[in-house]
């Protein structure tokens, strides 16, 4: 079987590891090696390992915003759009969870550069989520949760079977596998949205 061009090699190993022991924990030796690749392909490619951690995330947030704007825009009510989000993104998460492990862990708030590459990203969904979420729950029921609480509230659930596996298998193997994507999916829809859309009373 032919090997994958040296720059997908690199990618691919580099989210293996950072996913695993983390991106401050790997070094640049071990990443080449894993990828087959001597150490100056990676900087001719990259320039530099947090480089690499930045395609990382523009190849994740790319397609996590591309998602959000086809699947929360349309005519349909806030409801169907919602789910639709919601399974959509379910399902990029688990065709590509150790990329989302990478991005949802590696968050090194000492590092000004790297903070800023993802908010860079998450500007952009902030927009998409007011225009198409939060202005229209605030005229449906009356609910005012700005954009930079309903983007982790939505990511962080979304994401959170995928984030917890490895420790609820050990807790209960049987029973953490047992759900599969759909029906975890059917889940958290419906939890999300019985909790955010019926009118709240007082």
């Amino acid at each position: 079987m032919e090997k994958a061009p040296p720059k997908e090699r690199i990618l691919h190993a580099a989210v293996h590891l950072f996913a695993r022991q983390g991106f401050a924990a790997t070094g640049l030796r071990e990443l080449a090696g894993q990828a087959e690749v001597n150490l100056a392909m990676i900087n001719y490619f990259f320039g530099s390992k947090k480089g690499l951690l930045k395609e990382i995330l523009d190849n994740f947030f790319k397609e996590y915003l591309a998602i959000a704007k086809q699947e929360l825009t349309g005519p349909e009510s806030l409801r169907i759009r919602l789910s639709r989000f919601i399974r959509s993104s379910v399902r990029y998460f688990d065709a590509e969870h150790n990329i989302l492990l990478v991005t949802i862990a590696e968050l090194p708030h000492d590092d000004p550069d790297i903070v800023e590459h993802k908010a860079s990203w998450a500007r952009q969904m902030a927009g998409i989520l007011d225009r198409e979420i939060c202005q229209p729950l605030l005229k449906e029921t009356g609910r005012d949760i700005p954009p930079t609480c309903m983007g982790p509230m939505l990511t962080s659930l979304m994401a959170s079977r995928f984030l917890f596996l490895p420790v609820m298998t050990q807790v209960n193997a049987q029973q953490a596998r047992r759900v599969d994507i759909d029906r975890y999916t059917e889940m958290i829809t419906e939890l999300f949205l019985k909790g955010l859309i019926n009118t709240p009373t007082d």
